[in-house]
């Protein structure tokens, strides 16, 4: 299942000319790439089902797609990432890549949906559900069929389309307590400061450190959903 042979060194593919360069993983890299987001997985597994029984007990059926959509996406998000960094056969990890970058798209808009779906639905919550879910379907498109090209400019609109809630700051904090916001905001924080980690490729096991901050913006926003949305 892991790409690596005996000798310690990373046995992936040779860089694919179709795809955005990226940094060689060394074995241990590797391995911790895989093991952060395979932690994430579980933790991801555990919390799904945690906010589909919390909404359910709700009694909400607009508690209850939106705790799907958002832990569907972080679901998605972690499985496909342990994947990517967990097989060696180079046409797999080529397709894992692409739908690991996808997935980002899609997490960002499922981490919407619960505050736009269920707080601002009343108010602001369709504009932004459109708004958001546009983006990610552009992006979705975008990484599908230019792979190989714009990198940067991909994870800029990563960064854009997570920030855009500062649009909505008024209505978001008219429905959303202090306590609720400060967990956004953290999270938000958290990735973007894990995108200086993702591109500082000299620095031995960056991108697992990115991973940790993935976690760490994923679980602060999760607390938000359960703890001020549900």
């Amino acid at each position: 299942m892991f790409p690596w042979n005996f000798e310690g060194e990373a046995s992936e593919p040779a860089q694919d000319p179709t795809m955005a360069p990226h940094k060689r993983q060394s074995y241990e890299e590797e391995l911790a790439n895989a093991i952060t987001h395979g932690v994430g997985l579980v933790l991801s597994l555990i919390g799904w089902v945690g906010l589909l029984v919390l909404s359910g007990l709700a009694g909400g059926g607009w508690d209850l797609a939106a705790s799907a959509v958002f832990g569907g996406t972080l679901v998605f998000l972690y499985a496909t990432s342990t994947l990517y960094h967990s097989v060696g056969t180079a046409r797999l990890k080529r397709t894992l890549r692409i739908l690991d970058h996808v997935a980002i798209f899609l997490l960002i808009a499922g981490t919407y949906t619960p505050f736009a779906g269920v707080l601002m639905r009343e108010g602001w919550g369709w504009s932004v559900l459109a708004l958001v879910w546009g983006i990610a379907l552009a992006g979705l498109l975008f990484k599908l069929f230019s792979t190989h090209r714009f990198h940067p400019a991909a994870t800029t609109l990563y960064l854009l389309m997570g920030w855009l809630g500062v649009l909505f700051a008024d209505p978001m904090s008219a429905a959303l307590p202090l306590g609720g916001l400060l967990l956004i905001v953290a999270g938000g924080l958290a990735y973007t400061i894990g995108v200086l980690f993702y591109g500082w490729h000299s620095l031995r096991y960056s991108h697992a450190i990115w991973h940790v901050f993935v976690l760490v913006g994923s679980a602060c926003h999760y607390a938000a959903v359960v703890l001020y949305v549900l």
